[in-house]
């Protein structure tokens, strides 16, 4: 098959110290940046981010790759021994994984985790080579009215998966493309937004916004909790026996499961990690010979909200570089850095930089070896981890923060939007206005216009274009449905949801 020449092909092409290296680096700093409670996924990708655009491709994208991967799983670090998530995706691990840890099943636990997030990677990551380059052929058939309504779905299940509430996730969009039209109207030329500042005129720069409102605002938040706690958790010790062969077999329907969960949910824009736990949580509970063990240290629960953490990574890399479309907010600061390395992510992405592609995909499954043989090795060591102090974790990241967003353009009025980012940010969490729909939303703010613009000059002008296409139509049909869907839970809120909705960044 065509698909195993290009992996073969993508394996040679990172077969070199510098890609590897790069992807050993990207993990291990994931997973001790994953294990300190308060810095993010999100945070991680993108403060490191802008130093990867002077590299070339196929280094920088395989360290945020490993940066990525790597975060997600060192959450469950803290979550296990500390009782306190490293990252959103984590916070179902922590109810059974620290249980486990008092218990003196620590050891067992970070080992179940680590395996649980090793399968559902390594099954999330095949479908991703498998699928994405077969919708990357439908997809290049699409037309401008297609992508059109397929950007107003995305929209839409962004806003509504980001809170319990679908007006401030509409609003948190509505300010995303206003943003996304400060400059020069790429049609006329006319200013848009500037405010007759010549440094608004190339619109406002993506990384130093993304650092700010993901980095700066975090940073913002835990120097407040800072201030009106000194409260720390107490580590309990991964002591105890180590996994074995009979209980990793007895798991095995529930990390299955569980990694289908997370690679749907994965690949559907804006569901994220974070709800993924929660949902393979409950739907392993529900599924349980011994439902009552659940939140007091059952191992199918820990293996149940990692697999299905673990598997959204690859499944949300799908919609990002088949249409362009963010499957959540990291991939929405990859989907900026493969930009910024001349990697336009949508349908002629697989024509015109296969190869690389494939390289990304041949690293992709690289890392899973690497997590598990890096994993296993460092279990005993990553618990201590969690003891640096926030006195001296926060200042080193907010000097990251502003050396990142000068970086990008080696220009001082990106630090103006960084601060100004962070304090909108900020503000945002303050009054549960969730960031990723903001954020999403002013990536897809110049294609939705773009796509629009096209369809009204072939119609004519006429809206009916929208309609017209089977495609269009079914996906107008969809999204009005979803909408109508998310109108009805916002006055009747899940418990469930409600709960894996809580770790977001809002």
């Amino acid at each position: 098959m065509e698909v195993f020449s290009n992996l073969a092909y993508g394996f040679a092409l990172v077969a070199s110290w510098q890609s590897l290296t790069a992807a050993l680096i990207g993990l291990a700093a994931g997973i001790v940046i994953g294990a300190l409670p308060g810095l993010t996924a999100t945070m991680a990708v993108a403060v490191l981010a802008p130093f990867t655009f002077f590299m070339e491709s196929i280094i920088g994208i395989p360290f945020l790759l490993g940066i990525y991967k790597g975060a997600i799983y060192g959450g469950s670090i803290p979550a296990i021994t500390i009782n306190t998530p490293g990252t959103a995706a984590a916070a179902a691990t922590a109810l059974d994984g620290n249980a486990l840890s008092r218990k003196g099943k620590g050891r067992l636990a970070l080992e179940v985790s680590l395996i649980a997030s090793v399968i559902a990677d390594l099954i999330a990551t095949l479908a991703l080579i498998f699928v994405a380059a077969p919708l990357a052929a439908v997809a290049i058939k699409f037309g401008s009215p297609d992508f059109t309504m397929l950007y107003l779905f995305a929209l839409t299940m962004i806003a509504g998966v980001s809170g319990n509430s679908i007006a401030k996730g509409t609003i948190s969009v509505g300010l995303g493309i206003l943003i996304a039209c400060v400059g020069l109207d790429p049609v006329s030329g006319y200013q848009r937004l500037t405010f007759g500042s010549v440094d608004l005129l190339g619109g406002i720069s993506l990384v130093p916004l993304l650092i700010g409102m993901f980095a700066l605002s975090e940073i913002f938040i835990q120097a407040e909790r800072a201030a009106s706690s000194r409260a720390t958790a107490a580590a309990s010790h991964p002591d105890g026996g180590g996994v074995t062969f009979t209980t990793i077999r007895r798991l095995m329907p529930t990390i299955l499961r569980s990694t289908g969960i997370g690679t749907l949910l994965g690949a559907l824009p804006g569901l994220g990690a974070e709800i993924s736990c929660w949902v393979s949580y409950g739907i392993a509970a529900k599924r349980s010979k011994e439902p009552k063990e659940f939140g007091k240290g059952s191992l199918e629960g820990v293996a149940a909200a990692e697999a299905g953490n673990n598997a959204v990574c690859p499944a949300a890399l799908i919609p990002m570089m088949v249409f362009g479309i963010p499957g959540d907010t990291i991939t929405a600061v990859l989907l900026g850095a493969f930009m910024a390395q001349g990697l336009l992510p949508g349908p002629l992405l697989f024509q015109q930089h296969g190869p690389v592609l494939y390289g990304f995909f041949a690293i992709l499954l690289v890392t899973n070896i690497m997590l598990l043989v890096f994993g296993f090795g460092a279990i005993r060591y990553l618990r201590h981890i969690t003891r640096i102090p926030p006195g001296l974790l926060y200042p080193a990241v907010t000097v990251l923060c502003f050396a990142g967003a000068f970086a990008v353009n080696n220009a001082v009025f990106d630090w103006v939007i960084m601060v100004a980012g962070g304090a909108a940010g900020y503000v945002m969490r303050k009054t549960d206005v969730p960031i990723p729909p903001l954020v999403i939303a002013m990536l897809l703010a110049p294609g939705l216009e773009n796509n629009i613009r096209q369809s009204l000059s072939l119609s004519d002008g006429s809206y009916a274009v929208f309609v017209q296409s089977p495609i269009a139509a079914v996906l107008l049909f969809v999204t009005l449905v979803v909408f109508t869907f998310f109108v009805w839970r916002s006055l009747n809120p899940s418990p469930v949801l409600s709960q894996s909705l809580k770790g977001q960044p809002k």
